[in-house]
């Protein structure tokens, strides 16, 4: 074999977003010079790099190039084991390439965000919600869903209350908002609440609401309802004076006098 090729550190356990090294080191066993051609290859690939890429070497010299393996931060890239090779391929003995192999373990990240669609509803009797929650991480995660508010004034219904969500993906619950008890009259009532959804791992995402409640008989329900109390209590009244005042307006009948005799004259006598 002209060529031969290792890795000081076949092994490397990254952060994502973070950066580390592995050096190669190369010798040149043949009885010619050699040029080599240096290129990353497997999963790892696409974020890692060597420098140099093409080296020459004189008969029994040997050197050293620098990969460098930067995984980014995002759920594009999952949480474990990469493994890569290094091909080494000599110019004039193409057939004695070789490939040292090493592995990259990149380490596990939790993101989660959540959204609360729409922040603020209103009702009677209550509103339905939606929360969309977002894994920005490299592994699935699974999120328990609860809702509270002030006071206990609300009840809440989450459908599902539990979501796995696979990374670089978005999961929805349906979250219907009641109120405890009803406003029968009044004014309209605002109650703040939160939806929490808690990762298994990780910190809590907080989502803040608010509901109006409003009255089951409004204000201005209750003053046309008044409205139209006072109005027929005005035309009844009207009614009744309109049929006194015809019949006071009606004449009056001479009526005799009781006991009194009436004087009638015998048929034919004026």
């Amino acid at each position: 074999m002209s060529t031969t090729a290792s890795l000081d550190t076949p092994r490397l356990s990254l952060e994502a977003g973070a950066e580390g090294a592995s050096h190669l080191t190369l010798r040149n066993d043949s009885d010619v010079v050699e040029e080599y051609a240096l290129r990353v290859v497997g999963p790892a690939e696409p974020w890692a790099e060597i420098l140099p890429d093409r080296v020459s070497l004189y008969p029994g010299q040997d050197t050293t190039a620098t990969v460098t393996f930067k995984p980014s931060r995002s759920a594009s890239i999952p949480a474990g084991d990469f493994i890569f090779g290094i091909h080494v391929l000599p110019t004039e003995h193409p057939e004695d390439a070789v490939l040292p192999e090493g592995v990259v373990e990149v380490l596990p990240f939790l993101e989660t965000t959540g959204e609360l669609m729409p922040r603020m509803s209103r009702g009677k009797r209550g509103a339905k919600h939606h929360v969309a929650l977002d894994n920005w991480g490299n592994v699935p995660v699974t999120v328990d869903l609860a809702g509270s508010d002030p006071g206990d004034l609300l009840e809440f219904e989450l459908e599902p209350p539990e979501l796995t969500i696979e990374p670089g993906t978005v999961q929805f619950t349906a979250v219907r908002v009641r109120p405890a008890e009803k406003i029968w009259s009044g004014t309209p009532a605002t109650r703040m609440f939160a939806v929490t959804a808690t990762p298994e791992d990780g910190p809590p995402v907080l989502l803040d609401g608010s509901h109006v409640q409003d009255p089951v008989l409004p204000w201005r329900t209750i003053k046309a309802v008044l409205f139209l109390l006072f109005l027929a209590t005005a035309l009844t009244v009207a009614w009744h004076l309109s049929v006194e005042s015809v019949r006071l307006s009606e004449p009056t009948k001479p009526v005799a006098p009781q006991g009194a005799a009436l004087n009638v004259l015998p048929y034919g006598i004026q």
